[in-house]
């Protein structure tokens, strides 16, 4: 029997030692080509839900500047909450109009207001929500520097309160306003579901048998139920405008613009805008294309 000689073996060791290296390197290059596909359609996803929510604003921002001029040819204001359907390159644009003295002005609401607004639709506890209402309040009734006090300016100024939760701002921040609303009180007949539930004090079936007669258009409603602190019949014409569009991928988005008919000298048009949503929220829907 012939034995092999060193430097076959050799050679055969060193061929298999070639062989593993080069199934490693192989395993190596299609571990590195599935990492750079992903990041490739991560990428392109991310492009694609940019591109998407970009155009979505654009066209957001169309159908509210259609509504605004419908508005503005309008001599009379808008008393209670409308939803107007704008097609708009090929798609139908739900646009939501919400008369400000319908919202929470956080910037003059009485204490008490406040502090049922952060239980019943903020989810605090009572004694928490009264010291969160009080700190807002001593906030707000802070001195500038000529002696003024300083308010809020926008809802989110809620932020800058010392030690106001954030998760109690997020479940208010459709329902409250800042200066642009009929003042301390709020207009029943102007006000949404989730705002009326806090002029009932928490009382559900007050707050939906008013919003069902004020829907149906029922003159004489009574609102002897709701707090009657905390409401007021003045009107105003400044309004925030939510636009639901629609997105090829079947999700939707909102924008939201609060304005005012009040334009100021240097405006050309006649409304002013006072804030735009500075978050655009997805949510799940289906697209609507006429």
């Amino acid at each position: 029997m012939k034995v092999p000689s060193r430097s076959g073996q050799e050679a055969r060791f060193q061929n298999g030692m070639a062989l593993v290296a080069v199934l490693w390197i192989t395993a190596a290059l299609s571990l590195m080509l599935t990492g750079m596909t992903g990041s490739v359609r991560q990428e392109v996803r991310a492009a694609t839900s940019a591109r998407q929510f970009v155009e979505g604003r654009a066209q957001g921002e169309a159908a509210i500047n259609i509504v605004l001029q419908q508005m503005a040819a309008q001599p009379a204001s808008i008393t209670q909450q409308a939803v107007v359907a704008v097609p708009y390159r090929g798609i139908n644009v739900q646009v939501q109009v919400l008369p400000m003295g319908g919202l929470i002005d956080v910037k003059s609401a009485s204490p008490e207001l406040l502090q049922a607004l952060f239980v019943i639709a903020g989810g605090l506890a009572p004694g928490p929500a009264t010291a969160a209402a009080q700190a807002v309040v001593q906030w707000r009734t802070r001195p500038g520097s000529t002696g003024q006090p300083l308010g809020l300016e926008a809802p989110e100024d809620l932020m800058l309160v010392p030690g106001f939760p954030y998760d109690v701002y997020a479940r208010i921040a459709p329902l409250i306003a800042a200066g642009q609303s009929s003042g301390g009180t709020v207009n029943p007949l102007s006000a949404p579901s989730a705002v009326l539930l806090v002029l009932a004090r928490g009382n559900a079936a007050v707050a939906a048998r008013i919003a069902a007669a004020r829907d149906a258009r029922q003159v004489g409603i009574d609102l002897t139920q709701l707090e009657a602190s905390f409401i007021g019949g003045s009107t105003s014409r400044a309004y925030r405008l939510t636009a639901n569009v629609p997105l090829p991928d079947g999700a939707g988005m909102s924008f939201s613009q609060s304005i005012t008919f009040q334009a100021s000298a240097q405006s050309e048009l006649p409304w002013r805008i006072l804030q735009n949503s500075g978050a655009i929220s997805v949510t799940p829907g289906t697209t609507d294309r006429s």
